[in-house]
């Protein structure tokens, strides 16, 4: 009720989740074959093949995080700019400092606060323009009450990834070092398995295992079902071990937030579309995308959308966001392994 998504809607993005599970499988016997093995296991799904060691400057990576923004909006380089200048980004690593990277905004008037432990990879490059995507989001949606300007879970990732897709097509077109490109590629492509992919098969076998409750199923059966669900998502491209059938009583969301994960795979599909609409067109997306963004959390977002113009009940558009995804997974692929 929360996210205020009609159940149709998170019924396609499902199918369309489910329809697309060969992308990911392609990827993980490529990835397979960058780490010298025959086959991935299901633990090494995440294992990193980070094969550049390259650093950049706390402030060139500012100003090509800047500068990516500038190329796509001046308003947006403006505001980004606002965190630095009011000294409202606390990037240096120290003792007794909080792990991670977060966005934090106090209030509509307040420029939000930005945290980072910088250390010069691209990753944190990235990072860098995913959170200030954040800042970015709160100060064009600053019009309205504490109560209605922050976005809804499924909108709340739209500027930040937004942002941080603009500073790595600008690394993959302007980095000379090709293992940096390539390293943000395989970056890229493990975060939207993990934010796609895997959130929407948690959230099918949440359907699943609800309607098998209602049939009186046992726990080893529910487990059995669970252990189907991972070998459809993987194919063969991918050993799952007997013992992931027990991995869905290690999820806490099952449990705490039932029917609530397909929100990631929803936020994050919805990003990936909606770049696509602006790599196609162009200065016409624009008006529409800073829409969405200032309307922070005051309509529901269906109706945002299609003020926008974005169908989300059409399976067409959230296809459109595995087609960015099998571009990524294409680029690997022109690589030769070593």
């Amino acid at each position: 009720l929360a996210n205020d998504i009609p159940d149709d809607v998170v019924e396609t993005l499902l199918e369309v989740c489910r329809r697309n599970t060969s992308i990911f499988q392609r990827y993980f016997r490529l990835k397979a074959r960058w780490l010298g093995m025959d086959r991935l296991r299901r633990y090494d799904i995440y294992a990193p093949v980070a094969r550049s060691d390259k650093r950049y400057e706390f402030e060139r990576a500012a100003e090509m995080v800047l500068d990516s923004f500038q190329q796509f909006d001046p308003q947006f380089s403006a505001l980004a700019r606002r965190v630095f200048e009011e000294n409202h980004l606390d990037s240096e690593v120290r003792k007794g400092k909080q792990s991670g990277a977060f966005c934090s905004t106090v209030n509509p008037r307040i420029t939000p606060w930005v945290l980072l432990n910088y250390q010069g990879r691209a990753d944190d490059v990235a990072t860098m323009a995913h959170e200030l995507g954040h800042a970015i989001h709160s100060m064009m949606a600053a019009d309205h009450s504490i109560f209605t300007f922050h976005a809804s879970l499924p909108l709340a990732e739209t500027a930040s990834t937004f942002g941080e897709m603009m500073l790595v097509d600008r690394l993959l077109a302007e980095e000379p070092d090709e293992a940096v490109r390539r390293d943000m590629l395989f970056r890229q492509v493990d975060d939207s398995y993990a934010t796609i992919q895997r959130q929407a098969f948690f959230a099918l076998f949440e359907k699943q295992a609800h309607e098998m409750v209602h049939q009186n199923a046992s726990v080893d059966e529910m487990a059995a079902a669970y252990l189907e669900n991972l070998k459809e998502q993987f194919g063969d491209a991918v050993e799952v071990s007997d013992e992931f059938r027990w991995e869905w009583v290690s999820i806490p969301h099952i449990y705490s937030t039932p029917f609530y994960v397909y929100a990631y795979a929803f936020g994050q599909l919805l990003v990936l579309s909606l770049y696509r609409q602006f790599k196609q067109e162009g200065e016409a997306f624009k008006p529409r995308f800073k829409k969405i963004l200032a309307a922070g959390g005051s309509m529901a977002p269906a109706k945002l959308l299609a003020e926008a113009g974005i169908d989300i009940h059409q399976a067409d558009f959230w296809q459109g966001g595995f087609a960015v995804i099998d571009e990524l997974v294409s680029q690997l692929e022109q690589w030769p392994v070593p």
